[in-house]
C-alpha cells in the first residue's frame, strides 16, 4: 500500500503516525491489514452521464434548497468502538474495527486534499423580505401580498398557482377562504408603509394593481373628493325649500301641506332609490349607478331653474322627483366605495369628512338659500347656483370614480388556471412550484401619455357584473330585517322627524304677522343645527377607534350615548315648541295678531340646535359602533362583516327617510295660528322620544346578546342555538366559522 494512499486513510479515519495510546506499531499493522481499494468499474460509453458542473450544482431548484448538509457516513457499534464498512472487489463488506474514541487523534501533518464540491453557506434574507410571523390570532393562512409592502428583491417573481376547484361560477366580491384553503399556500401578511409600516392591512389586498386596495393614493383622494362634491350637492337640494316654503305656497297657489311635499317626497323616493342601487350594485357594480344617479339628479337640478312661475306647481314636483330618485345612490353606496378603497386604519378620517360634509351641506344650505331667496329670481336662484357646480361634478365622475367593486377570487382562480399572477415573493420562503423571473418594470411617470391613455382605457361605464341569484339579492333586505337595525331606527327616529317637521315648518311660524321674517332672517335659526350637531358628528367618527374600545369594553356604554341623545332631543323639543306657542299665544281671542311678547329669537335658534345635537348623538353614536359590534359578532369574515355594515346601516337610514318625509308632510296642519297645536305637537312628541328610548334601552340591557343572535339569522351569518350568557363558548357563541375570519368573502 503506498505511503500516500496510507495517509489519507489514517486522516480519514483519525489516526497518525504518533502513538495511539500504547506505540505505533499498532496502527501502522492496522493500517497494513487493509486490503487495496477495487479499481473504478468503467461504465459502457453510451451508458455514461454527463457530470454535474460547478454551476448547477450552486444553483437553486423549487423542489431541493441548494445548500443541504451531505449525508452522513453509515457507522454501528461492535463491542463498544467504531467500526468502518468496506466493500472489496469481490462484492462482500467487511467490518473493520476502528479504535476506541478515548484515543487522541494522530498528528499527521493534512494531505492536499481539495475542498469538497459544496455551496458556500447561504446569506440570511435581510430583515424586509423576511417571512412575516402571523399574529397570534391569525392562522398561517392569511391572505397577503406584496404590492403594498416593499421588498428588496430587484425582480419580480411569479407563481403559478394550482387549479382552483370553486364551489360555484359567479364571481364574488373578494377572497373567499375556500380558495385559499385549496390553494394551501401560506401568503404572506402586509402591513403599511411610512408611519404605518408596524400596521397590518385590513383588509389584505390581492397583487392586482387594478385592485382599489392597491391604486396610488392620487387615484383614491380624486375618487374620495369627486364623491364628496356630489354628497355636497345632494345634500344642498335636500333642506333647499326650508326657509321659502311659505312664498312657494303662495306663488304656486297650494296648500302649506303640498309646499312641504316638495321636500317629503323626494326623500322617500330617495330611500327606495337607494335600496335599489344598494341592491343592484351587487350585479352591476357601484360606477354605472353613479353616472345614472348623476344624470338624474342633474336633469331635475336644472329643470328647477325655470319653474318659479305661477301655475308650475307639477313641473316642480316632477323636478323633485328626479332630484329624489337622483339622492339614492349617493346616500347608499358611498360608504361602500369608502371601504373598497381605504384601509381601516385610514377609513375613521374619511368617514369623518364624509359624515361633516352631509350634515354641514344639510344645514348651511338654508342660512345661504335664504339670503339667495330674496333675490327678483326667487328660490330658482338656488338651483341656479347649484348648477353651475356640474361643471366640475360631471367630468369629476366621470373620470375620478372608476369601479370600485373588485372581484378577488375571480382573478385569484382565473390566474391559477391560466397565466401567473404577478410576483409575490414567495420563492424566497422555500414554496414549491415553478418560478419564473419577469422583467422589470419600466420607470412609472405620473404624467405621460401612456399613463393617461392606460387610465382611460378603464374608464368603462359597465366594467363589472355577477350573475344574478336571489341570495344575492335578497342581501340588503334581509339586513334591514335584523334586530339592531330595527332598534337603532326606533331609538332615532321620532328625535330626527321632528327635527326635519320643525325645519319645514319655521316659514310657516314666522314668514306671516306677527313677526313676518324674510327667508334670510328664517335661514338664521340653521346657524344652531350647523354648529350643535357638528359636535357629536366630528367626536364620535373621528375618535372612533377609541370610541369602539371603549363600548366594547365597557358593559352598557351605548345606553350611556342613548340616555345623553334622548335627553337632549327632549329639552330641545319640549323648549321648542313651548317657547312659541306661549310667546306667540294671543292674550285677547278676539285679536289674533295682538300678542304679549315676541319670541326670542336667538332661544329658538339655541334649542333648535340642541335638538339637531341630540339626534345627531343618538345616529353617530349608537348606529356605527352597534352595527360594528353586531356584524363582527355574527358574520364568518371580513369581506362578510364589511358588507352586512353597508346592508345595516342604510336600513336604518331606510326607514328614518320615510318617516322623516311623512313627517315633514303630515304636521303642517295650515292652522298653526291656534298655537296649542304646536304646543300639543311638542308634548307628544317629547314624552314618546323618553318612552320609546327607555323601552329600547331596556331591550338592550336585558337581550343584547339575544338579539345579536337575531341579527345573524337576519343575515344569515350565524347558526343560533343559544346567544345567552351560558351559551357554549366552543362555537363562539353560537357563531361558525370556517377559515380565518380576516378572509374576505
Amino acid at each position: 500500500m503506498g505511503q500516500d494512499q496510507r495517509i489519507d486513510l489514517m486522516k480519514e479515519l483519525g489516526l497518525s503516525a504518533g502513538s495511539n495510546g500504547n506505540d505505533g506499531s499498532s496502527t501502522a499493522g492496522l493500517i497494513e491489514s487493509f486490503p487495496p481499494p477495487p479499481p473504478p468499474a468503467k461504465e459502457p460509453h453510451h451508458m455514461m452521464a454527463k457530470k454535474p458542473s460547478q454551476s448547477s450544482l450552486s444553483s437553486t431548484t423549487p423542489t431541493e434548497p441548494p445548500n443541504r448538509p451531505l449525508p452522513p457516513r453509515p457507522v454501528s457499534k461492535i463491542g463498544g468502538g467504531l467500526s468502518r464498512s468496506t466493500t472489496n472487489a469481490s462484492g462482500f463488506t467487511a467490518m473493520t474495527p476502528l479504535p476506541p474514541p478515548s484515543m487522541p487523534p494522530p498528528s499527521v501533518p493534512p494531505p492536499s486534499v481539495p475542498p469538497p464540491n459544496r455551496p458556500p453557506p447561504a446569506k440570511p434574507l435581510p430583515s424586509s423580505v423576511r417571512p412575516q410571523v402571523p399574529l397570534g390570532m391569525n392562522p398561517p393562512t392569511r391572505p397577503g401580498t406584496s404590492a403594498t409592502a416593499k421588498t428588496s428583491t430587484s425582480a419580480a417573481t411569479t407563481i403559478q398557482f394550482p387549479p382552483v376547484s370553486m364551489t360555484d361560477s359567479k364571481p364574488r366580491m373578494s377572497w373567499t377562504s375556500t380558495v385559499a384553503s385549496s390553494l394551501n399556500v401560506p401568503r404572506r401578511i402586509k402591513y403599511g408603509q411610512g408611519k404605518y409600516r408596524n400596521v397590518e392591512l385590513v383588509p389584505q389586498p390581492s397583487d392586482d394593481p387594478d385592485d382599489p386596495l392597491n391604486w396610488p393614493t392620487w387615484r383614491k383622494e380624486l375618487n374620495f373628493w369627486s364623491l364628496m362634491l356630489m354628497v355636497a350637492m345632494t345634500g344642498v337640494t335636500k333642506t333647499i325649500f326650508m326657509t321659502v316654503n311659505a312664498q312657494v305656497s303662495q306663488l304656486y297657489g297650494v296648500s302649506y301641506t303640498a309646499a312641504t311635499a316638495l321636500t317629503g317626497v323626494p326623500l322617500i323616493l330617495s330611500a327606495i332609490s337607494g335600496l335599489a342601487c344598494l341592491v343592484a350594485a351587487r350585479v352591476f357594480g357601484k360606477r354605472p349607478l353613479y353616472l345614472g344617479s348623476m344624470i338624474v339628479f342633474f336633469i331635475g337640478t336644472v329643470w328647477n331653474t325655470n319653474v318659479a312661475f305661477p301655475g308650475a306647481y307639477g313641473q316642480c314636483m316632477t323636478a323633485r322627483v328626479f332630484q329624489g330618485l337622483g339622492w339614492g345612490a349617493w346616500d347608499a353606496l358611498v360608504l361602500g366605495s369608502i371601504q373598497d378603497t381605504f384601509f381601516e386604519h385610514e377609513r375613521d378620517l374619511k368617514i369623518t369628512i364624509h359624515a361633516i360634509t352631509a350634515t354641514a351641506t344639510l344645514w348651511f344650505s338654508p342660512i345661504l338659500g335664504g339670503v339667495a331667496s330674496q333675490s327678483s329670481s326667487g328660490f330658482s336662484l338656488q338651483f341656479t347656483i347649484l348648477s353651475s357646480f356640474f361643471v366640475l361634478a360631471i367630468p369629476a365622475i366621470a373620470l375620478g370614480c372608476p369601479e370600485t367593486v373588485f372581484d378577488r377570487a375571480y382573478t385569484l382562480s382565473a390566474a391559477a388556471s391560466a397565466a401567473p399572477t404577478p410576483g409575490t415573493g414567495l420563492s424566497s420562503f422555500g414554496l414549491t412550484g415553478k418560478y419564473k423571473t419577469s422583467l422589470p418594470l419600466a420607470p412609472y411617470k405620473l404624467l405621460s401619455w401612456e399613463t393617461v391613455w392606460t387610465y382611460l382605457a378603464k374608464l368603462h361605464p359597465y366594467t363589472y357584473s355577477a350573475p344574478v341569484t336571489p341570495s344575492l339579492l335578497l342581501q340588503a333586505p334581509r339586513a334591514m330585517l335584523a334586530p339592531t337595525t330595527i332598534l337603532l331606527f326606533l331609538i332615532s327616529f321620532l328625535p330626527v322627524s321632528a327635527l326635519w317637521s320643525f325645519s319645514s315648518s319655521l316659514s310657516l311660524i314666522f314668514h306671516p304677522l306677527p313677526l313676518n321674517l324674510p327667508p334670510s332672517s328664517i335661514g338664521a335659526f340653521f346657524a344652531g343645527p350647523l354648529i350643535l350637531s357638528a359636535i357629536p358628528v366630528v367626536v364620535f367618527n373621528l375618535f372612533h377607534q377609541k370610541y369602539s374600545t371603549i363600548f366594547t369594553t365597557t358593559p352598557k356604554t351605548h345606553l350611556v350615548v342613548m340616555a345623553i341623545g334622548s335627553v337632549l332631543s327632549f329639552i330641545g323639543i319640549l323648549a321648542f315648541s313651548l317657547h312659541i306657542s306661549s310667546s306667540l299665544t294671543p292674550s285677547d281671542p278676539d285679536f289674533p295678531l295682538a300678542t304679549e311678547k315676541k319670541v326670542s329669537l336667538p332661544a329658538v335658534g339655541f334649542v333648535f340646535g340642541l335638538l339637531a345635537m341630540g339626534a345627531a348623538t343618538l345616529e353617530q353614536g349608537l348606529q356605527r359602533v352597534s352595527v360594528g359590534a353586531s356584524t363582527a359578532f355574527t358574520s364568518r369574515n371580513l369581506g362578510v362583516k364589511m358588507r352586512n355594515e353597508v346592508d345595516m346601516g342604510f336600513g336604518v337610514e331606510f326607514y328614518r327617510r320615510v318617516m322623516m318625509g311623512v313627517f315633514v308632510m303630515g304636521t303642517q296642519t295650515g292652522n298653526w295660528v291656534v298655537w296649542e297645536g304646536l304646543r300639543g305637537l311638542g308634548l307628544g312628541l317629547g314624552i314618546s322620544v323618553m318612552v320609546v328610548g327607555g323601552l329600547v334601552g331596556v331591550g338592550w340591557w336585558l337581550w343584547g346578546d339575544r338579539i345579536k343572535g337575531g341579527d345573524g339569522w337576519a343575515v344569515g351569518g350565524v347558526v343560533v342555538d343559544f346567544l345567552g350568557e351560558g351559551s357554549n363558548n366552543n362555537n363562539e357563541g353560537g357563531v361558525k366559522r370556517s377559515g380565518s375570519f380576516f378572509d374576505v368573502d
